[in-house]
């Protein structure tokens, strides 16, 4: 879910910098192509509106003809006919005293307009949460890769360290293979990481609009370090906020908005105009030039209840409207407490994950230490390596988890995660 009308500043991060969250969302809303396409409906839409409105003001236009009728002695044939030969050169002024269709017509357009700005911040939050998705996957591998790394690090060195002390008669050739497969596994384990990882780069800087093969330096630390809110507090700011409900709103508007039109057409339309020129039967002669003033009204009278059933039509589509509405906000408050519950518990796991993870390694010290001991055998340092690499891969991941389930509460609520300075609404 998404949505908050903003317009983001153009924030340039160059390779070698390392790319915020609100730094990489802010790339992508300045060269998504949907993001200018949401753009040109809302601009289409605003001209619309002023187009609509414009209707109501003096119209000014130019008449000017011939029109030739076919007479028998002198006669027009035709009853509609002013005369043989009709001659019309007029500037002519029309003004609307009374049009209530027109105007419900320019108020539509304006909900109408309205419509596509929100639809346009809903543009706006999908493309965010594109970015939020691809930033945090890529943020994840980068720290995998580098866990293998390290792992690879450690596991070289300890199979050097074995490969003398082997030589030396130290240990058996058993310890040696089996130090040579904590390597062999780490390696693997890093090949995949490093793969996995350029795969994500790619889809990242496709989606915040770089060429596809540059690399991206993610600035690390990034947290939510606000409490949560209460889901009551939640439900309410993304009712206020979120732009899925402005368009539901808007759109109610519309649908109201398109019931006085068909009620503006049962009502009559009074409309006053005045005209300069020519308008003569005969061939215009010097002193033909005058003012010509009218004032027109036109009402409906009988209409087969043509005008009654649009009426009543657009009357169920507003209660449509509303109904849908009242799904959408049970959809969001749905949304917002399954994440709501999904953050609470990447918290409790990211707390479980660290305590993991610091047991793991302190098990893994004393087990190394062991080993060069004599104590132990490498087959008690591999699994007590793996068990420290496994806790520190869970860390990790528990660690983005957390991050992206409040980055969704944020989106849940129609704003962009971490929302400070990077991102301001103008």
């Amino acid at each position: 879910m998404v949505l908050i009308v903003c317009i983001l500043p153009c924030v340039a991060v160059a390779d070698g910098v390392s790319l915020t969250l609100p730094a990489a969302i802010t790339e992508a809303l300045h060269t998504q192509p949907q993001v200018f396409q949401s753009a040109h409906a809302t601009a289409a839409g605003r001209d619309l509106s002023q187009a609509a409105h414009a209707v109501l003001l003096p119209q000014i236009s130019l008449a000017a003809g011939s029109i030739w009728s076919e007479s028998r002695n002198g006669q027009p044939l035709f009853v509609a006919a002013n005369g043989p030969r009709e001659v019309i050169g007029q500037i002519q002024v029309s003004v609307p005293l009374y049009a209530p269709q027109l105007h419900a017509l320019a108020k539509a357009a304006k909900d109408q307009s309205a419509i596509t700005q929100s639809q346009e911040t809903e543009t706006r939050m999908v493309v965010a949460a594109q970015v939020v998705n691809a930033y945090y996957q890529l943020d994840l591998l980068q720290n995998e890769a580098a866990i293998w790394r390290s792992t690879l690090n450690v596991a070289q060195k300890l199979y050097l360290d074995t490969h003398k002390a082997y030589a030396a008669g130290a240990v058996s050739k058993l310890d040696l293979i089996q130090t040579a497969l904590l390597r062999n596994k780490a390696r693997t384990g890093l090949q995949q990481t490093v793969a996995e990882t350029y795969a994500a780069t790619r889809l990242l800087n496709l989606q915040i609009g770089r060429a596809p093969d540059g690399g991206i330096m993610l600035s690390n630390g990034q947290e939510f370090a606000s409490p949560l809110l209460s889901p009551s507090l939640l439900d309410t700011q993304a009712k206020r906020m979120q732009p899925l409900v402005q368009v539901a709103d808007r759109q109610i508007a519309l649908g109201r908005a398109q019931i006085q039109v068909q009620r503006g057409a049962t009502l009559p339309t009074i409309s006053a105009g005045a005209a300069y020129g020519v308008d003569t039967i005969t061939v215009p002669r010097t002193g033909d030039l005058g003012w010509q003033g009218a004032v027109t009204l036109s009402m409906p009278i009988f209409g087969f209840g043509a005008h009654k059933d649009r009426i009543a039509a657009a009357q169920e589509q507003v209660a449509a409207l509303r109904a849908a509405r009242q799904a959408l906000i049970l959809q969001i408050d749905s949304q917002i407490a399954h994440d709501y519950g999904a953050a609470q518990a990447a918290e409790k796991t990211l707390d479980n994950d660290r305590m993991t993870a610091r047991e793991a390694f302190s098990v893994y010290t004393m087990t190394r230490k062991g080993y060069f001991a004599g104590a132990l055998n490498a087959l008690n340092l591999a699994q007590a390596e793996g068990s420290w690499v496994r806790a520190r891969l869970r860390l990790a991941s528990a660690r983005i988890a957390v991050q992206m389930t409040r980055a969704q509460l944020e989106l849940d609520m129609g704003r962009y995660p971490m929302e400070k300075k990077e991102i301001s609404r103008s």
